[in-house]
């Protein structure tokens, strides 16, 4: 299609063109004359460019608009007579020559650079020798015309016959130099992959972990998939480590109300590691062999800031969790709490002790949903056959503990590196055991894997007084904080020591790591 440009002038078409309007009032000389001027001075002497663009073929049309005749019709027809007059004239061409048009430049430069990104080294070498190919054909052409100009010049142009032969070195210069471009692309793709292998074969150090960890290569038939809730969390990131180092495909999910993007962020470029932003209490499709259900806040300022999400979390969250288990007849596990014992009348609690627990109190949020979570478990298990774990999670310390969490070993210790005064809620008296996050996962990892399908207590039965506690980190910090004594909180139990009778019998698990050790490594 071509199109015209607009111009003043009211008859484009000449006065006796059949495109013409009609004016009854005008005489004949009167438009004529009037016609002649405006054509006289709008077109006299000037050219119209037309760019056509079309089947991959670029033409500049020339059609000369001046007029020694002011009457002589210019029509669509004369514009594609003359553009076919330039077809007729570019296809006589050579027909193995390329068009050097302006869409036939661009076209191959967009393919060089599509090769380029390609690596087609033969793309490029065919250009480069079909190129230089032309050199000699033009230098034999030229000792052609000077050999008919005289026998001299023909004598010197047989000296000069394996000039071709000559040049043939000269040919190969710009396929040396491809062949060096090959080999500089095929190292950086060599490069990468290299990188790219890096990445796949361990952790990359990061100021909260940085120790590297590497992750084995593992068959497909042993290889699972794993989904880790709230897995940016402390505990949970320690999960995702080991589990990772086995070589499984994780996915955490987490959204990030206490979990911190940067207890994971070692695992974030590895292939096998996925990190899904979500909550729990919406239901989510994915297709997974085992579920570590660790989601929920645990600590008595997190889970009492908004209790009614905190419930939500253990019964809806547990359900949804329940749910995808049944759906992909995956195994889950959920980390239960020593908190189900509420403030116990029995010491140490074994796995069989119902617990004394108030239901309204300020702790029931989270001690009454994990009860409920626990009854969800085995009613999935007993009524859908799935398979089931609970672990029951004592006092737990290590890196990556959140400083503000508010439970007592964190407290003690950023109280104590400030040179704060150390708060003991109570007297006292009050008793914890603890233990080190590598113990639990090493328990949480042996119970997904073992038989066992009842309650299991994960916890240090080394029990100390919390008075007791915060002088032991005063001692090993070497602090000259003072230790000052608040009111008791409500409802805070008087005694807590797990019996790991269950764990050594059915799991062959107990903790290695003693408090000592594990104060020096947090």
């Amino acid at each position: 299609m071509v199109v015209l440009p607009r111009h003043r002038r009211r008859n484009p078409y000449g006065n006796n063109s059949p495109y013409a309007p009609s004016n009854s009032n005008v005489s004949d000389d009167d438009r004529r004359r009037h016609s002649h001027s405006q054509s006289s001075r709008l077109f006299s002497h000037q050219t119209l460019l037309l760019l056509m663009v079309g089947m991959g073929l670029g033409y500049v049309v020339t059609v000369n608009m001046g007029g020694k005749s002011s009457e002589s019709d210019i029509g669509l027809d004369a514009i594609v007579k003359n553009l076919e007059l330039q077809r007729a004239s570019a296809a006589s061409r050579d027909a193995g020559a390329d068009h050097a048009g302006p869409m036939n430049m661009m076209h191959n430069s967009h393919r060089e650079a599509a090769a380029l990104l390609r690596g087609d080294a033969m793309y490029h070498r065919s250009l480069s020798s079909s190129d230089h190919a032309e050199e000699p054909e033009e230098a034999s052409a030229e000792e052609a015309a000077s050999a008919a100009g005289s026998a001299e010049e023909e004598a010197a142009s047989a000296e000069a016959a394996p000039a071709p032969e000559e040049a043939a070195p000269a040919a190969v210069a710009p396929a040396v130099d491809q062949e060096v471009t090959e080999e500089a692309l095929s190292a950086a793709q060599q490069r990468f992959i290299e990188t790219q292998k890096l990445i796949a074969s361990q952790s990359i150090p990061t100021s909260t972990n940085p120790h590297v960890m590497k992750t084995p290569e593992v068959p497909d038939s042993r290889r699972k998939k794993i989904i880790v809730t709230g897995g940016a969390g402390f505990v949970g990131s320690h999960l995702v480590d080991k589990l990772m180092m086995e070589g499984h495909e994780v996915i955490v999910v987490d959204n990030f109300f206490t979990g911190q993007r940067k207890n994971i962020a070692h695992w974030m470029h590895h292939p096998r590691f996925t990190l899904v932003v979500h909550d729990v209490t919406e239901p989510i499709m994915l297709e997974v062999d085992e579920i570590y259900h660790l989601a929920c806040p645990a600590s008595p300022p997190h889970y009492q800031y908004n209790p009614v999400k905190t419930i939500k979390t253990s019964t809806m969250g547990t359900i949804n969790m329940l749910g995808l288990a049944k759906r992909v007849k995956a195994k889950i596990l959920l980390t239960s709490t020593s908190e189900i014992y509420g403030d116990p009348k029995v010491h140490p609690q074994p796995e069989s002790y119902w617990g004394n627990v108030n239901t309204i109190g300020p702790r029931a949020c989270y001690d009454e949903g994990k009860r409920v979570a626990e009854t969800m478990m085995y009613s999935y298990k007993n009524q859908n056959d799935v398979d089931v774990r609970v672990a029951r999670i004592f006092n737990t310390f290590g890196p990556r503990m959140h400083p503000n969490d508010g439970r007592v070993v964190s407290n003690f210790i950023i109280q104590s590196l400030q040179d704060k005064p150390m708060t003991i809620y109570g007297d006292g008296s009050q008793t914890r055991s603890f233990q080190f996050v590598s113990d639990l996962v090493d328990g949480l990892h042996a119970l997904m894997n073992g038989g066992y399908d009842m309650p299991v207590n994960l916890g240090n039965p080394d029990e100390y007084t919390v008075k007791h506690f915060a002088e032991y980190i005063k001692e090993i910090t070497g602090s000259g904080s003072d230790i000052t004594f608040l009111p008791a909180t409500k409802d805070d139990p008087t005694q807590r020591k797990p019996d790991i009778a269950t764990a050594k019998r059915e799991l062959e698990w107990e903790p290695k790591v003693s408090v000592k050790e594990g104060l020096q490594q947090t």
